[in-house]
């Protein structure tokens, strides 16, 4: 991958500046729990350069941010408006997202 990284990648640079990106879960309680094996990271550098948290709804910097189906429509809509490095990051998170909706109603993404 490009922009996103794995836990395993992680941990090799032994760096905690990432948004993690996590499947959903099948109970309604979010649990804190983080750095998942099967979550994506995104260096926090990437996401300031890129002002991601601009068009996620109600992104919590330093929280957690739910994303369900209809908040991932707004973000593909809001990247596709975007050229550039926004759009292949959106396009790149696609497939990780869609494999997350066919069993979760939701991803969470765990701020700084």
């Amino acid at each position: 991958m490009k922009f996103f990284i794995n836990e395993k990648q992680r941990k090799q640079t032994g760096g905690s500046c990432y948004f993690e990106f996590q499947k959903g879960q099948h109970n309604a309680h979010y649990k804190d729990v983080f750095w998942k094996e099967d979550s994506l990271l995104l260096h926090m550098d990437l996401m300031d350069s890129l002002e991601l948290f601009k068009i996620i709804p109600d992104f919590d910097y330093y929280g957690v941010t739910i994303i369900d189906k209809e908040k991932w429509e707004v973000i593909q809509s809001n990247a596709q408006s975007e050229s550039g490095i926004l759009n292949e990051l959106i396009t790149e998170l696609k497939s990780w997202v869609d494999e997350n909706f066919n069993e979760f109603s939701y991803f969470v993404i765990c701020g700084i």
